[in-house]
């Protein structure tokens, strides 16, 4: 009788190996973050952008007191550190998970991710769920976008369309001299405001990169002047929102534990005459909040700021200066360059979805039969 030798079972390629490997863990309500919060703060240094970060999610979360609705996924490799989505469960009519803070502030959110098959196993996880996730302004670069047209290709539907750009300034030695990239018009507004300014009194710019213990004194005087210009007046300056402004300072503070805090003050004849808010991080400047005393206005404050700012950041040898917000007046005369974002909403095979896909054909159909019947009630027609 002859015999066979058993048949051994296929040994698996490296690829599904590192696929069974990956873990993901599934958190909930306000303890989520404090269990996560070693494992993030390792991915921050990975991270494009400070929005990705650990500490502007628990920022915003302290400030909005929204932790009872986050909802946590973390996908762990042995090969590919982690992938994290921290989303905050917003209800209403149309249900769906956001990252903290992405309407009301309004800058470019994405997850938290290590390498490629941590985010795919993020995204296929989040496809596996029941809610829609949404997220609002992206940068368009990201591969974020890829994973989840991969994840929800037979899960559900994605739907991307465009958000507003982001400006920024690719830097070099020549930003030593930030006058120089001015048109010949800009260069003599900006002598006329500071032969102004001196007119008033002693011209002093300061940079900031506070303690933990100093960054207190730095922001109360920040705000102070943010609040003496226009926002003041409309009621959106920091000092007068509740929890924006608790916002700002929760996490400048815990951006000086960190050292990557930077505050930039202009004070004329003494007086706080401009602010900048900004952070450093993977050798770039990021901006965050901007505002000038409007009894300095015809010195052109908040300029004078920004040119110094621009010259300081030069000679620190950072490649970029990112503007964060949407394209404004004040930008132009310095940069053409933006970063392109779109909004981002993938919907799993859900009755949540269903709803929520519903309810917004609706809101298409009814804006359509609005402005037909805008049009054919036109006095002119």
């Amino acid at each position: 009788m002859r015999e066979v030798e058993p048949r051994q079972k296929p040994s698996a390629s490296a690829d599904e190996i590192g696929h069974a490997a990956i873990s993901t863990q599934r958190l909930a309500g306000a303890r989520a973050l404090s269990q996560i919060q070693e494992t993030w703060a390792a991915l921050d240094a990975l991270q494009d952008t400070p929005m990705q970060q650990s500490l502007w999610t628990e920022s915003w979360l302290a400030a909005s007191g929204a932790s009872d609705r986050l909802r946590v996924l973390v996908t762990t490799s042995p090969r590919e550190s982690t992938g994290i989505a921290a989303l905050v469960h917003h209800g209403g009519r149309s249900p769906s998970l956001m990252p903290a803070g992405a309407i009301e502030l309004g800058e470019p959110v994405d997850l938290s991710r290590g390498g490629p098959r941590v985010l795919g196993a993020l995204c296929q996880a989040l496809a596996r769920g029941p809610w829609p996730v949404h997220l609002p302004r992206v940068l368009a670069t990201s591969p974020t976008i890829a994973a989840f047209h991969q994840a929800y290709r037979r899960r559900g539907l994605v739907r991307v369309g465009p958000a507003k750009p982001c400006p920024f300034l690719s830097l070099d030695a020549s930003w030593a001299e930030p006058e120089r990239h001015l048109s010949p018009r800009r260069r003599q507004d900006l002598r006329r405001a500071e032969r102004h300014a001196e007119r008033l009194g002693k011209v002093v710019y300061s940079f900031h990169s506070p303690s933990p213990e100093a960054a207190a004194a730095v922001l109360d005087e920040a705000f102070r002047v943010e609040a003496a210009g226009w926002k003041g007046r409309e009621g959106t300056a920091m000092s007068l929102d509740p929890v924006v402004g608790t916002f700002f300072r929760t996490y400048a503070l815990a951006a000086a534990q960190r050292g990557i805090l930077r505050v930039a003050l202009l004070r004329i004849g003494g007086r706080g005459a401009a602010m900048q808010l900004a952070v450093e991080h993977a050798g770039r400047h990021w901006l965050l909040k901007i505002g000038y005393d409007e009894s300095f206005r015809q010195a052109s404050p908040g300029i004078l700021l920004l040119c110094e700012s621009l010259r300081r950041a030069a000679a620190e040898n950072l490649s970029t200066y990112e503007f964060l917000g949407g394209v404004a007046p004040w930008i132009k005369p310095w940069t053409s360059e933006e970063r392109a974002t779109v909004s981002l909403s993938a919907y799993p095979m859900s009755l949540a979805s269903v709803s929520a896909l519903s309810r917004q054909a609706a809101a298409r159909v009814l804006r359509t039969l609005r402005r037909q019947w805008q049009w054919m009630t036109r006095s002119d027609v």
